[in-house]
């Protein structure tokens, strides 16, 4: 426990049932801030780990099969149809879905973090409502697996966006917002004030946890008329608990009008990080054009939207879902694996230019048999097999050794480069300026930036 942390137990009243949470998730190490600076502030080259937590049918088939002739959707569909037997159905999924041996794959790719969509009702007794309220006790067991997902992602300096799918009623009119039927989060203050009580006990879960990139806050929220209020609401709530904790926030489908309202929340609330999604397979069937007529479009559309947002929240954007499948008239004519790998390279490489990370939907599906499992897109070449920096080209790049030994061949060049610029900006103003220390901060800063550079994890 760090200082902060200190002071804050001392004249803050920890709620027993936020204990009893944090008991449940686990230990960590202490937190190291500026390992979790590097978390933070890096390019996130990553991938969701859909259904782990938050079940959908067509991703994690086998524990739907069972009821298929109820038809359940939602998860809270799915544990009603179980009754019972819901917690010990639901922990061998937890137990098994993912594997420490998953985490050491995506690391040797060069994946550097993961997004982790949860559904607000893990936390159990006092948070949950509707379906989820009576099977409460079903995830009494669900955030110790939380906190192996943790661990294992931070054993391999994976960072770890924890992303609240599911609010209270559904913020969406999807089943993997934990409701079937439409929306009622907004419709319903009650529903709100628990959402933000969720989120609350999120913030004073994860803020302290090294490895975590940040917290998401809503999945895909309806563009309603209290979104916006909503968000202030909510990250009022995440500083109480920290001042420091980067929030992520959805576009609602709307990039342009989110980018100015975040960028306003921004200057008030610090770390805040907007969230956008990109589809290219949902698309109306008049959009539906040939993958050259796409690629142009990402070239002479996509790219200034994304640019144009990027340049607003100063770098604060992320591209929290993406896939390389397309519409199959898009791939007419041609074999459509080669067609996604060629849209899959203009969209990385758009990515790559304009927002601060990537993640692609999702990891797997029960038996890894379409392209949206990232496992399977990467084994047919639909996606690069090294993932940083979206290696398809690496063998023609210069190695590491290299560049960190011309870095070196140019340090005096680059170090005299820098200081004669900033001499002859501040000589229009008498005084001693310590030329010496900048020249010195110069050295450092190249000497730090170098050993990050040569350490970082990947092929």
């Amino acid at each position: 426990m760090n200082v902060l942390s200190s002071i804050k137990n001392k004249f803050m009243r920890v709620p027993p049932d936020y204990e009893q949470l944090s008991a449940r998730l686990g230990t960590f190490a202490p937190f190291d801030a500026a390992r979790a600076r590097i978390f933070r502030y890096r390019k996130q080259y990553g991938v969701n780990l859909g259904s782990m937590f938050c079940l959908e049918p067509w991703i994690a088939t086998i524990i739907y099969d069972e009821y298929a002739e109820h038809n359940p959707e939602a998860e809270g569909d799915l544990v009603e149809c179980m009754g019972q037997c819901s917690a010990e159905k639901m922990q061998a999924h937890w137990d098994t879905w993912l594997q420490r041996a998953d985490f050491e794959h995506m690391a040797s790719m060069g994946i550097n973090a993961v997004r982790l969509p949860v559904g607000y009702w893990i936390l159990g007794h006092g948070f949950a409502a509707e379906k989820y309220h009576s099977h409460a006790k079903t995830y009494n067991r669900a955030l110790y697996y939380v906190g192996r997902i943790i661990a294992w992602a931070d054993e391999f300096d994976i960072g770890v966006l924890v992303d609240i799918h599911a609010l209270p009623g559904g913020q969406n009119n999807d089943s993997h917002s934990g409701a079937t039927g439409p929306a009622r989060l907004f419709e319903s203050r009650k529903h709100q004030d628990l959402a933000i009580k969720c989120i609350d006990a999120f913030a004073y879960l994860l803020a302290q946890v090294t490895n975590i990139v940040g917290l998401q806050i809503i999945n895909e929220p309806q563009d309603h008329p209290e979104l916006e209020a909503f968000y202030e609401r909510a990250l009022k709530q995440v500083r109480v608990q920290s001042l420091t904790l980067p929030v992520y926030v959805g576009d609602a489908w709307n990039l342009d009008k989110y980018t100015g309202i975040v960028k306003g929340l921004r200057s008030r609330f610090g770390f805040v990080v907007l969230d956008t999604h990109k589809y290219w397979v949902f698309r109306p069937e008049d959009k539906q054009y040939p993958v050259e007529q796409l690629i142009k479009e990402l070239r002479e559309s996509d790219m200034p939207e994304l640019l144009h947002a990027s340049d607003e929240l100063e770098g604060n954007l992320v591209i929290g879902e993406y896939s390389s499948i397309l519409p199959a008239i898009s791939c007419q004519g041609t074999d459509p694996t080669v067609s996604m790998r060629e849209f899959s390279r203009e969209q990385l490489h758009m990515y790559n230019s304009t927002t601060a990370g990537t993640f692609y939907w999702t990891w797997r599906l029960q038996h890894d048999a379409g392209f949206w499992s990232m496992q399977f897109a990467i084994n047919e070449g639909a996606m690069p097999s090294e993932y940083f920096p979206f290696g398809w080209n690496l063998s023609v790049e210069p190695s590491r050794e290299v560049i960190v030994n011309e870095a070196e061949k140019r340090r005096s060049e680059w170090r005299e480069k820098r200081l004669q610029g900033h001499m002859n900006y501040v000589s229009q103003w008498e005084g001693d300026f310590g030329f010496d220390h900048y020249a010195a901060g110069f050295d450092k800063g190249l000497t730090v930036a170098l050993e990050f550079f040569s350490k970082l994890k990947f092929p």
